[in-house]
């Protein structure tokens, strides 16, 4: 299957903001006061190399359809 432009645009942009997504719920929640629950290293981290996987699986996606 080979995918058209706008499809490429429209991944692009989904993972984009699924890093986006990750980066607030995960890396930046792990910051949150200490009333709240706490976050693992082990999720932290993963959070990390999940978020950047999917930015750069995005900005990837985004050159191959220039």
């Amino acid at each position: 299957m080979r995918f058209d432009r706008n499809q490429f645009d429209l991944i692009s942009k989904y993972f984009s903001d699924l890093s986006k997504i990750l980066v607030a719920s995960v890396v930046i929640g792990f910051f949150t006061p200490a009333g709240a629950k706490e976050v693992s290293l082990n999720v932290f981290l993963w959070g990390i190399v999940l978020a950047v996987g999917c930015f750069i699986f995005s900005v990837n996606l985004a050159k191959e359809r220039q």
